[in-house]
């Protein structure tokens, strides 16, 4: 070994020693303590920022005694920085010998610190992962948690491993952690890298604006921060599907600090229900934390098939908002996991008074209405990060995060804002779609009740005030009568919508019907509050001029 390559992997060892923390994380120059939006770009960071792809390479026997996982990752990603910005022929001179592609000298560079390491008797703190989480799939028909549990990713936290005692089922965060993080060459899709959302666009220009990137989207460039789905297979052996949960460890969601516009899709179905939870999640942190999601009855059959697929990606938001997740539990028929209790009040946002009547629901739970007093409670709610969402006709949705941990009581105050056009045109703008309830129909017509003035007032108002615009005006109904009658009436409904506006004096040419019938609730089908949210009109922006 010459003087120079000498020196460079002193430099190396010495890094990977000082660097070294804990969990076994190799923290890295890229590496943060907590995000900075606000922070702006180095001409360094930008090409610091080529994202490594997980590849298979070959293991020494006993290498994962002297470089973590998570280090041999951090490697190959700088590895692959290194030899773009060197080339080949400079880093051949360098190290003396050939260099086919910068996996081959990663490969190099592994060995040499590998065998460095072996010689000073240095050795790595592997990360806190109990026996049995570290394999990428389980199924468990053991009955203790659900009749089928399946898990999809190892329960590793990132590859960061678990504090000493900590149960991830409990409805704790984690602690802060660094990054950026790569993937392990046996992870699966979607799982323990960092996504950042397809509608983002790199360029200086958004790149600069404040809050509009988050540290994951600073730290890490495409084609390997795009969202991936998550396809989970699995046979049930005959199981029937009553009930199921779907469990997910996200991890950095924040789309009411980015106006992220999420959208979550099952099977190819999109899921509103889903996808509004997640755009009222707010983490940060960085940290992690477990989010559980009830899966309605009229998406059962989605899970009969034997395979699930799951994407998250916000395609309609130019924003910068990186996520992550470390693993996905299916668990079918649930029957012991760790629940705690939810009570509140449910007020007017304006005149403080109690609200009754609110339709009052949590993930992973049933749904109930507030008293007369506007108080509630929920019994039995999955442990985790819980999104509290209030409805009532007459005001825009409210929600709440909360966090609710295993033999604790979670307090909370629900307030709801009446619906006024400056509430409908900050809803749009912010989700991109607005649901209204306060347009009525007659029962198994498209006839428009005198009543719906109000609404469609306010709708005419909204519409007029962004000429140029094209909105979809979609109907939705409950699960009451024939599917197929309900999606021709949603539809017939959505055009009669159309019609008054235009009879009124609003211009429609930006406006297309749509009907989903049944097909797309937001609540529970079993309860008449449930039925009510699910009766909507929704405005949707298709375009913006």
């Amino acid at each position: 070994m010459n003087r120079l390559s000498g020196f460079i992997l002193l430099v190396l060892l010495c890094s990977c020693q000082g660097n070294q923390n804990s969990s076994g994380k190799s923290e890295g120059k890229a590496s943060q303590e907590v995000e900075q939006p606000e922070s702006k770009e180095t001409d360094d960071q930008s090409s610091a920022n080529i994202a490594a792809q997980p590849a298979e390479v070959p293991v020494l026997a006993d290498e994962h005694l002297h470089i973590s996982m998570s280090e041999a990752t951090k490697l190959l990603h700088d590895s692959r920085v290194e030899f773009e910005k060197k080339g080949r022929e400079r880093l051949e001179k360098i190290y003396r010998q050939p260099i086919a592609d910068a996996l081959a000298f990663y490969s190099i560079q592994k060995e040499m610190l590998v065998e460095q390491r072996k010689k000073v008797g240095f050795f790595v703190t592997q990360p806190n992962i109990p026996a049995g989480w570290e394999t990428p799939y389980e199924i468990d028909f053991s009955g203790k948690t659900a009749e089928v549990v399946v898990r999809y990713g190892d329960i590793d936290n990132l590859g960061y491993g678990w504090p000493e005692g900590f149960d991830p089922f409990s409805g704790e965060s984690t602690p802060k952690h660094k990054y950026p993080f790569y993937p392990e060459a046996d992870d699966p899709a979607g799982t323990d890298r960092i996504m950042v959302v397809s509608g983002y666009t790199y360029s200086k220009e958004t790149y600069s604006k404040m809050n509009k990137a988050d540290g994951y989207t600073k730290s890490t460039m495409r084609p390997w921060n795009n969202p991936e789905k998550l396809i989970i297979s699995y046979d049930l052996k005959g199981v029937k599907i009553k009930t199921a949960l779907l469990q997910l460890f996200v991890d950095d969601f924040q789309a009411p600090t980015y106006k992220t516009r999420f959208q979550v899709w099952l099977n190819d179905v999109e899921i509103p229900a889903y996808s509004n939870l997640l755009n009222d999640l707010k983490q940060g942190g960085p940290v992690g934390k477990l989010l559980t999601f009830q899966v309605l009855p009229e998406q059962l059959p989605l899970l009969s098939s034997g395979k699930l697929e799951i994407m998250i990606d916000g395609p309609e938001t130019n924003s910068g908002d990186g996520f992550a997740i470390d693993f996905v539990r299916l668990l079918i028929n649930p029957a012991e996991i760790p629940v705690a209790t939810v009570r509140g009040m449910v007020t007017d946002a304006k005149t403080k008074k109690p609200i009754a009547g609110a339709f009052v629901k949590a993930t992973g739970t049933n749904a109930t209405e507030s008293a007369a007093d506007g108080s509630f409670v929920l019994e039995n709610v999955p442990c985790g990060m819980v999104i509290l969402q209030g409805d009532k006709p007459g005001y825009n949705q409210g929600a709440i995060t909360v966090d609710v941990v295993r033999d604790k009581i979670a307090e909370v105050k629900l307030k709801l804002e009446p619906e006024t056009n400056t509430t409908l045109r900050e809803q749009i703008e912010e989700k991109g779609k607005v649901q209204l309830y306060g347009i009525y129909f007659d029962s198994g017509k498209a006839t428009i009740k005198p009543e719906s003035l109000p609404a469609l007032k306010m709708l005419a108002q909204l519409i007029g005030e962004k000429p140029g615009d094209r909105f979809e005006i979609a109907g939705h109904t409950d699960s009451q009568g024939d599917e197929n009658n309900n999606l021709k009436l949603s539809v017939q409904r959505a055009q009669a919508v159309i019609q008054w506006l235009s009879d009124n004096g609003s211009k429609v040419q930006g406006l297309t019907p749509a009907g989903y019938g049944e097909t797309m609730p937001v609540a529970g089908n079993d309860t008449e509050a449930g039925r009510a949210l699910n009766r909507r009109v929704e405005v949707k922006i298709l375009q913006t001029k």
